[in-house]
């Protein structure tokens, strides 16, 4: 589900890149790690969508243990599990190419910004309004991405653990994909009724 989801909104950023430069042909946007042992791995002129952190989400965490089925019987289940994804999309245009100027650095500021105009124009994924969610997915009913902003400190720690030079970038968090299982652990006869009188009795 986790790589469903990054993919799908790596594809979703993909289609508006291309609508938005007129470059029907070409993907600006990949999903990929930032770097390895052996240095940056986003490709020159590009582009990266990075999973960074998993967290649980706790506020809305389910509490419910047990559900009626279409039987009337009561069935226990562990509670679903709720997670937010924070992914960082880096721009990677280094002027490696010095006389082609879709390499320079203010080429990537400008993609880096189509793409925070992307997430502002949209930011809540559905069925209804993104058909292509439900045919990757049918489990994933809703996205939703927010900017999150961090500090200088936190910033520099993380492209020191990363290990390569600080690259121009953005984090989001995507909210919340929700993992069942959907094993019982348990499954007990429904509730017939009470029997008022026998209580009134007693």
């Amino acid at each position: 589900m986790i790589d469903t989801t990054l993919n799908f909104i790596t594809q979703e950023i993909n289609t508006f890149l291309k609508i938005k430069n007129n470059t029907p042909n070409e993907n600006k946007i990949v999903l990929s790690s930032i770097a390895t042992d052996s240095g940056l791995v986003i490709p020159n002129k590009s582009l990266g969508l990075s999973l960074i952190n998993i967290e649980e989400e706790r506020v809305f965490k389910e509490q419910r243990a047990t559900f009626l089925n279409e039987n009337g019987k009561t069935q226990s289940y562990n509670p679903e599990l709720r997670l937010n994804l924070y992914i960082l999309i880096t721009s990677n245009f280094q002027d490696k190419l010095i006389e082609d100027p879709s390499d320079d650095y203010k080429e990537g500021l400008k993609q880096l910004s189509n793409v925070i105009l992307f997430f502002q124009s949209k930011n809540v994924f559905t069925n209804d309004n993104s058909p292509l969610l439900a045919s990757i997915d049918p489990n994933i009913q809703r996205i939703i991405v927010e900017l999150y902003s961090y500090s200088f400190e936190q910033l520099y720690n993380f492209w020191s653990v990363v290990g390569t030079k600080y690259l121009p970038s953005v984090l989001y968090k995507v909210r919340m994909l929700r993992f069942q299982g959907g094993s019982v652990d348990a499954e007990l006869p429904g509730v017939a009724g009470v029997d008022l009188n026998n209580s009134a009795k007693n």
